[in-house]
């Protein structure tokens, strides 16, 4: 077990009898991970101590305003390289004090604990429609079934906490049981409908009305949007800032959700992703010492070394870029604003002038560069042929109001690289968390 995480752990010895319930080809197990995903199982113990290491950490990133820069926001999103325009947007919708616990922690196990990569702490979580649905889709499954009760399996509910949290945030402007709409970009249908939907359905299943559309798709009566005739109460949004800001009507589909959010006729929840700019982890590697034992032990648990390299309009940071050249094939180089892996550089996939390019220009546009963690082999099993192989498996983490709230995994086999996204690998595969 990794230090700081007691408990049992009997992961290894389920992974084995489900690697003997698989060997042959046309077991019931087998078949079922054909026609769902892969299986896995975790101790439940140690993934729950890590969750809650992961909403101290929250606490931290969403307290930063306040403990590192005195209160001032400008300051803040300043340091992080955020400019006027954007901010102007971000700011609208924060309110007073932290947003509400929600987000995705994308995490690699190294063999003996979990290190945190980055924590995407907004609403727009992708992910969401497989953590919620695909357990409960393996459990109508027969054989899964039986496998899960002889050996304890169990998830964590997902659907029933975001529901929860939803009715919750519903309650601000005097809505019983809200209507939810999950609203996509101008367009973002056409790319991202199936995943929406999915989502929707996994509300509706727990008891909310919840409707996906696009922003676009929004009538407004009295200052109240409605969507498909119902009036809507709790805005889960999935309309990024970038996606707008590129849209020429940016302001005249945002500015009344904004008014009707500030007016109480509508909740937009989660309101900003101001808090997932990479940056912040950065900061809470680099200010580790304003914060009490307890938070930097939390922080020195979960967070590889991780520092700014440099924001837009400032100019390069030349010790810095000699630190990272040096530490070349221990370095990741990340963009502080982006997001699905998008110009993720692995220090020792690339050549040494390679390496210094993408060091130099990240300084002028805002980046970090994060110690590499590398992943732990995970089994997977062949549905197929029975066989066993090892994967690299990237853990997703997602997180509620309630705590940690359930899990989801991305895997891909060894070589190439191991930045593991479905937008730069066509062979990386999805699956679902239990634990025991």
């Amino acid at each position: 077990m990794a230090p700081g995480y007691p408990g049992p752990d009997p992961a290894n010895a389920v992974e084995a009898r489900t690697s003997s319930r698989t060997r042959h080809r046309g077991c019931p197990l087998a078949s079922a991970a054909a026609r769902t995903s892969s299986y896995s199982g975790w101790a439940q113990a140690e993934y729950r101590a890590f969750g809650r290491d992961l909403v101290t950490v929250f606490d931290l990133v969403t307290g930063l305003p306040q403990r590192v820069f005195d209160g001032d926001f400008a300051r803040f999103r300043a340091a992080l390289g955020i400019d006027e325009r954007h901010a102007g947007f971000m700011g609208r919708l924060l309110g007073e004090g932290p947003p509400p616990l929600y987000g995705r922690a994308d995490v690699y196990h190294d063999g003996s604990a979990f290190k945190l990569l980055e924590y995407n702490i907004g609403s727009a979580l992708g992910g969401l429609d497989m953590v919620g649905a695909l357990p409960k889709a393996y459990l109508r499954v027969p054989a899964v079934a039986a496998f899960a009760e002889d050996h304890g399996l169990g998830y964590l509910d997902m659907g029933a906490d975001l529901a929860a949290a939803l009715r919750n945030a519903g309650k601000a402007i005097g809505a019983g049981e809200p209507v939810v709409a999950i609203l996509e970009s101008p367009g973002g249908l056409a790319t991202y409908g199936r995943q929406r939907r999915s989502a929707a359905e996994m509300l509706r299943d727990n008891g909310l009305d919840c409707r996906a559309g696009e922003i676009g798709d929004l009538e407004f009566r009295g200052g109240k949007p409605y969507l498909a005739g119902a009036g809507v109460d709790v805005i889960l949004r999935y309309y990024g800032l970038e996606e707008m800001l590129g849209h020429p009507d940016c302001d005249a589909l945002l500015e009344p959700v904004f008014r009707a959010h500030e007016d109480g006729k509508v909740v937009v929840w989660t309101p900003s992703n101001v808090y997932g700019n990479k940056g912040t982890l950065a900061m809470l590697s680099e200010h580790a010492g304003l914060f009490t034992a307890d938070e930097r032990a939390a922080i020195e648990r979960v967070l590889p070394w991780s520092r700014m390299l440099g924001r837009p309009g400032a100019g390069p940071d030349a010790g810095r870029i000699e630190e990272c050249v040096e530490r070349q094939d221990r370095l990741v180089f990340k963009p502080t604003g982006l997001y699905g892996g998008q110009g993720v550089v692995i220090g020792r996939e690339v050549d040494a002038a390679t390496w210094r390019e993408t060091l130099d220009a990240g300084s002028r546009t805002g980046s970090l560069v994060q110690e590499i963690v590398r992943p732990n082999l995970e089994a997977v099993i062949d549905p197929d042929t029975g066989d066993r192989s090892e994967w690299y498996a990237l853990w997703a983490a997602f997180m509620t109001p309630s705590g940690l709230s359930g899990g989801g995994i991305r895997a891909i086999p060894p070589g190439g690289t191991t930045v593991i996204t479905m937008s730069n690998n066509p062979g990386v595969r999805n699956t679902c968390l239990f634990t025991c």
